[in-house]
């Protein structure tokens, strides 16, 4: 294998000089409409003088599903702004106009608010005959492709539009290539209509037949986004990957979700419209008051109810009852059903490896020359990248030295936690409790708990197990889970949502209850085996939280282990060992005990307190209905390894364990709080502060917008086009008490770091989470060496502390960092290499750069030189006594995942007064985080900021991981897998 120097970032810059120049036609919203508009809108809405913008995303969306030719460069309106609202290279007519906005007026307000304030119904009318389509007109345009301004932080911000046109631009010329080709295989892509960059999508899809003889559909993508970066210019970034469509038999269809569709007509869809070769993109819902399946702005109420088609638009039940026949195509339409993680397996792997992702990035790129060009292969950091204290593989010269060598090395690291706990509960004995299902769980928690701490035997044979060790009492009971991980009790049992808070209320109240009775008041932790959450149907019966809570009002941190399923891989004896090691080292990280990276990097100070800000936030459309959010603030001692958090109410930092505690007893249970607006109501288009996306970086930052509006994604591949991957990637949602809430994290974040001014300090960041309530972190508004809180002019580092440094990292959210692999151009054998690397010519106070991580265990089966559409020979195993010795078979690893690890951004924000470390040793410091020691795998975030995040599992309902850490680029809940 080689040794990789560089990676290779699927990033694309400017041309020094290069100008780029496209002459569409505008259209921009009348002036003369918007008041008008704005007046309707506000009818019946809760704090209507808040609302100063025309919402216009519902139109946007149907526009993006019968006329995908335009191009939607906004998702509202201001009443001053006379900028184009949309785009075309071949407009629509007046009359298609005219059906387009009328529809839209009747649909701003849904049929709740239509019943409950008549006057609307009459209003739209006399909206509709006042406003005077036939003067809309399609203006000539010269658009800058390369448009924008330099911050005064050295950002270069490219203007709203260019992050839609041009993308879509460079689609176009990507068409106008030959068909891609590549060993054999050849495909052309079709543009998608998409909210956000452009899309484009193989077509027809490619046939794979499983080894069961099942027949399954793919196509490939390309997704091209611009994204800034900090103090830098701006960058294109193309995602390449795999989309699966659903295939055999009828789509599934969950509870409050929808599931995207691509469509590709004959004929234009409206009547009228000019044809188009692109592929509309609309999504299929079940309307839970018709108990039918519709199209979304569909339905008899719906805009594309009242829009005149050229051909009737395939009824959406017909298509969810058998999409392989629209797949094929029928009455001169073809549809493709996105195939999403709730409709289970698919014959297809998710994602793809370089040798089919360098390939087909590079024949794309032929269509951007020669306006852009590819950044140099970054190369590695020449600062350390592995803590002191990783632990290290035996050595010795022969097999029993090296079995000696590693029984010194187990024993000592047993010793270090035994002494880490001893020291986090003060000297008190660890006293837990395991409420269990299954009895192989049971056996296998007692035997891995005793394991990990290097306790004697099973501690005994009954329900209660005790050890003593020189620095640790520790007892173990052992009960069968009964009702705690039984579903929630709903009355006459049918489970509804309105009951949902009382069936939480009553369970918490029972387990609590439980506890005082049991007469343990020193059970520190509770682990409890309960069964997959899709056992639990609907998902509102889940006891998950309402156990938590419970426990919580006891006293008891809780952590969850599912039981062993054949289904799901999970029953081998390895697998529950595994998992159950795993759920005893996360109950000890909740206790406050963890092995901190001790940092390698010079002219860093070695007592760090490394702290973690992370806002904890409820969305919409969870159980509770409410937005709120929670910042935590999490501080991990490098002196002493103690984990803590930050108690605003005392101003004081408490052990992680209490800060848990008090985070569950705080968690917003469903039904209790005051609503702002129903999910289904919203339009989620209100103010922001300043009339602008605050969480616009490069994109629109989308908070997931998927996940918010119910739509179904594909677990390990490009999001459907509209959608996004991954948690919180949604755009710039309404947030009524935006300005208080990000007061109050304005506030908790001064008086945090004023606790720390005398101490050395690494502030660590998260760009996505946190730049909504805190937008300083938006990549246009950064400093170097600076902060800023509210309307106040951004304040230089030191006044927070002279010995602070503030780290933001950037996950590949929204595709914000580039994909990439390590190149080897010579053999053509691309690879994946772990480290810190920056750009070739950076200099030593380059702020910038990217962390990659080790390859884990999840992915020893990803090879590659694996492909979805070409063979490979596999590498030839030894033959066993008496087997010939013969050259491997060819394979195709169309079926197999691919290990898609991300690149996590690391901008240097800040360097302290005091010191003389260079902004890249703060970067290593940084990526060395991510290296804990008591973890086996490279971890997604920074350790610190992993801490903080997993606060969440105490505040929210949906947050929980029931076995441990997810390792970069293998799990699908947090990784894209492009």
């Amino acid at each position: 294998m080689p040794s990789y120097s560089t990676i290779r970032l699927a990033a694309f810059e400017r041309v020094r000089g290069a100008e780029f120049v496209r002459r569409p036609y505008g259209l921009a919203f009348p002036a003369a409409w918007r008041r008008e508009v704005l007046d309707f809108y506000r009818i019946g809405r809760r704090e209507p003088q808040k609302i100063n913008q025309v919402p216009v995303r519902r139109l946007n969306e149907v526009i993006r599903a019968v006329a995908p030719q335009l191009l939607c460069v906004a998702r509202k309106a201001t009443l001053h702004d006379d900028a184009p609202w949309l785009y075309a290279y071949d407009p629509l007519p007046v009359p298609v106009m005219r059906q387009l906005i009328h529809s839209w007026i009747r649909d701003l307000h849904p049929p709740r608010a239509r019943a409950e304030h008549p006057e609307i119904t009459e209003r739209a009318v006399e909206l509709g005959a006042s406003l005077d389509v036939a003067k809309l007109s399609w203006q000539p345009q010269e658009v800058d492709l390369f448009s924008g301004r330099t911050t005064p932080g050295g950002t270069f911000e490219p203007d709203a539009l260019v992050h839609q046109l041009l993308p879509d631009a460079l689609a176009q010329d990507i068409t106008r290539l030959d068909p891609y080709r590549f060993e054999g295989v050849e495909m052309e892509f079709r543009i998608a209509a998409t909210t956000r960059g452009a899309e484009l999508v193989s077509w027809p899809p490619r046939d794979h037949q499983d080894d069961d003889g099942t027949w399954w559909k793919f196509s490939f993508v390309i997704a091209l986004t611009v994204q800034t970066v900090p103090f830098s210019d701006f960058r294109l970034h193309v995602a390449t990957g795999v989309r699966r469509w659903r295939t055999g038999g009828p789509v599934p269809m969950p509870f409050r979700r929808s599931v995207s569709a691509y469509l590709l007509g004959r004929d234009p869809w409206l009547a009228q419209a000019p044809g188009t070769g692109r592929m509309a993109v609309s999504r299929m819902i079940s309307d839970r008051r018709t108990d039918s399946t519709e199209w979304a702005r569909g339905g008899p109420e719906g805009m594309l109810g009242r829009l005149r088609f050229s051909h009737g638009l395939p009824d959406a039940a017909t298509v969810r009852e058998d999409p392989d026949v629209w797949m094929s195509g029928k009455d001169g339409v073809q549809i493709g059903v996105v195939h999403a993680t709730s409709m289970g397996g698919h014959g297809v792997g998710a994602g793809l490896m370089p040798r089919d992702r360098s390939p087909l990035t590079d024949w794309a790129a032929e269509a951007f020359a020669p306006r852009l060009t590819r950044l140099n292969d970054f190369t590695r950091s020449r600062h350390p990248v592995l803590p002191r204290n990783l632990p290290k593989s035996p050595t010795g010269r022969t097999k029993e030295e090296r079995a000696l060598k590693k029984e010194e090395l187990t024993h000592a690291r047993r010793q270090d936690r035994r002494l880490a706990l001893a020291r986090t509960l003060g000297g008190a004995p660890l006293v837990v409790e395991a409420r269990w299902q299954n009895p192989r769980t049971r056996d296998a928690l007692v035997e891995q708990l005793a394991d990990l701490l290097g306790l004697d035997g099973a501690g005994g044979t009954g329900a209660v197990r005790a050890w003593s060790t020189p620095h640790l009492e520790v007892r173990l009971y052992l009960e069968d889970a009964s009702f705690v991980a039984a579903r929630l009790d709903f009355p006459d049992g049918r489970p509804r949502r309105k009951h949902l808070a009382s069936a939480i209320g009553a369970r918490r109240r029972e387990i609590a209850e439980l506890c005082g009775r049991d007469g343990r008041p020193d059970v520190q932790a509770v682990v409890v085996e309960i069964a997959h959450p899709d056992s639990y149907r609907p998902g509102i019966v889940d006891p998950k939280f309402a156990t938590r809570l419970g426990y919580a009002d006891a006293g008891r941190l809780t952590k969850f282990i599912t039981v062993p399923s054949s289904k799901r891989g999970t029953a081998t004896r390895k697998n529950i060992a595994h998992r159950a090691r795993q759920t005893w080292s996360h109950v000890f990280r909740q206790l406050g005990s963890c092995t901190v990276p001790e940092h390698s990097a010079g002219d860093v100070p070695d007592d760090l307190d490394h702290v973690a800000l992370w806002l904890v936030k409820r969305r919409a459309d969870g159980p509770t209905y409410t937005r709120r959010t929670v910042p935590v603030a999490v501080r991990v001692s490098a002196a002493d390894g103690s984990v803590t958090g930050w108690y605003p109410e005392s101003g004081d930092w408490i052990p992680y364990r209490k800060l848990l505690l008090s985070l569950a007893r705080h968690a917003e249970v469903p039904g209790t709080y005051q609503r702002f607006e129903d999910i289904d109501d919203t339009d989620d288009e209100g103010p922001d502060a300043d009339g602008t996306a605050a969480e616009e970086d490069g994109t629109a930052a989308e908070e997931d917008r998927a996940a918010a509006e119910g739509e179904e994604t594909e677990d390990t591949g490009i999001p459907a086009a509209g959608a996004t991957s991954g948690d919180e990637r949604r755009t710039t949602p309404w947030v009524p008490d935006l300005e208080e809430q990000r007061a109050r994290t304005a506030q908790f974040v001064r008086s945090m770091l004023y606790s720390l001014r005398d101490r050395n300090v690494l502030l660590l960041s998260h760009a996505q989470n946190a730049r909504l309530h805190w937008p300083w972190l938006t990549n246009g508004r950064l400093i170097p060496d600076a902060l800023q809180f509210g309307a106040n002019p951004a304040q230089h580092i030191s006044l927070y502390g002279e010995r602070l440094c503030h780290v933001r990292v950037r996950d590949d959210m929204s595709d914000e960092t580039p994909q990439w692999f390590a190149p080897d151009d010579e053999s053509q054998e691309h690879g994946f290499a772990s480290g810190l690397w920056h750009r070739p010519d950076a200099t030593g106070d380059h702020r910038v750069h990217y962390s990659t991580g080790e390859k884990p265990h999840t992915a020893k089966h990803a090879v590659k030189t694996a492909s979805k559409i070409a063979t490979r020979i596999p590498v030839r195993k030894k033959p066993e006594d008496g087997d010939e010795d013969r050259e491997p078979d060819p394979v195709i690893d169309t079926g197999t995942h691919a290990w898609n690890p991300a690149a996590l951004e690391i901008a240097v924000l800040a360097v302290p007064e005091e010191g003389t470390a260079e902004a890249g040793a703060w970067a290593a410091v940084t990526h060395q985080l991510r290296r804990a020691p008591e973890y086996d795998v490279t971890l997604k975030l920074p350790l610190p900021l992993h801490l903080a995040k997993k606060t969440a599992q105490y505040v929210l309902p949906h947050e929980d991981d029931t076995e441990g850490a997810a390792p970069e680029g293998a799990a699908p809940e947090e990784e894209s897998g492009r």
